[in-house]
């Protein structure tokens, strides 16, 4: 059950029948997946209100189909990097101004970009974090602030700025709603009961690498033991990707491809376990229901590790460790402290 307690500033039990709530969160993909449980825990609370979410293109599509939201509002990223900026972006702030009117924002973000949003939106009661998680001066935007405690869950943090507000429940850690069939029909042709490998990582998140040479090796142990092992690549890992396939030998393919992130989240519905190092894809995948081993080094898995009982972390630090401060130019050595004999022994377990 969920209550709701009265203090003397906004709370959601005052909040009109059927008002309407914006929540921000702009990117990354992980980051989104960590506030969907206090969008879910909100819709609990207050079946009647109203959610809309802003979110950048680029990752529009996680939401689009979501029973949850009304309204999906597009933040430009790609119009504001490809020469247009100005012009772009002023004409998005302008569409958010004559957007209705909020009972209350979620700022998730908390940061310069999504201050830049909240000076558009029409509302009265804005909900965001405290210095130093707001970051940039963010907070001065906001009437409403949540203390959150050090190394937090990203998913408990985002529900701070409902227990801000009054709110008090338990999250729901993952849920799966339908996709559209035409996009179900791109899996179609794939094998029953594959297990994708997500192998890459971002020119951000260097430090996450875990060697090629490994994922070979882990993809060849795989198929032994009865394992039908799939890369997921997007095309500019394709080649690298296709490597690992070659150095892995027979029984280990390409997974179909993803053109968007709806096309990704049917495949991980659909495998029998996604196996990838701290990412979106992973992230996502988790909170979908699908079994996710999840290979951390230079991110803390006490904030970061996907939650769900279908979840198993391989970490090379001691239970409770918090690793050393990031890199991100360069693998991290605790990726390196990470053998096959561990991921496999995580996904023996169950």
């Amino acid at each position: 059950m969920v209550s709701l307690r009265r203090m003397s500033q906004p709370q959601l039990a005052d909040l009109p029948l059927g008002a309407r709530v914006l929540a921000i969160r702009l990117s990354a993909l992980g980051d989104i997946v960590f506030a969907l449980p206090a969008l879910a825990a909100l819709k609990e609370a207050r079946p009647d209100l109203r959610v809309d979410w802003l979110v950048e293109d680029r990752f529009a599509a996680v939401l689009e189909f979501h029973p949850l939201i009304e309204e999906v509002l597009i933040f430009p990223r790609k119009g504001w990097r490809n020469g247009s900026g100005l012009r772009t972006m002023w004409q998005h702030l302008l569409k958010l101004r004559r957007q209705r009117d909020y009972a209350l924002v979620l700022d998730f973000q908390s940061n310069l970009k999504s201050a830049l949003q909240l000076l558009f939106v029409r509302t009265k009661q804005r909900v965001g974090f405290a210095a130093p998680l707001a970051r940039e001066g963010a907070e001065r935007f906001h009437q409403v602030h949540a203390e959150v405690p050090e190394r937090a869950h990203r998913s408990a943090r985002d529900a701070a700025l409902l227990s801000a507000v009054g709110w008090r429940g338990t999250l729901q850690q993952k849920l799966r709603w339908p996709l559209p069939a035409e996009i179900c029909a791109s899996v179609s042709n794939a094998a029953a009961g594959f297990t994708l490998l997500h192998t890459a990582v971002t020119a951000y998140g260097k430090d996450k690498e875990w060697p090629a040479e490994r994922w070979a090796e882990l993809a060849r142990a795989l198929v032994a033991a009865g394992h039908q092992p799939r890369l997921l690549w997007i095309p500019s890992e394709k080649a690298a990707a296709e490597a690992i396939v070659k150095a892995a030998g027979m029984g280990v393919e390409l997974a179909p491809a993803t053109p968007t992130i709806n096309h990704l989240m049917v495949l991980t519905d659909a495998a029998r376990c996604l196996i990838g190092t701290d990412s979106g894809p992973v992230h996502l995948a988790a909170y979908r229901g699908t079994k996710v081993v999840a290979l951390f080094g230079p991110t803390d898995p006490q904030i970061y590790a996907p939650p769900g009982v279908q979840v198993r972390i391989v970490y090379p630090g001691t239970p409770g460790e918090a690793p050393p401060p990031r890199d991100r130019s360069k693998r991290s050595p605790w990726m390196e402290r990470i053998s096959v004999a561990d991921v496999l022994q995580q996904i023996a377990a169950g």
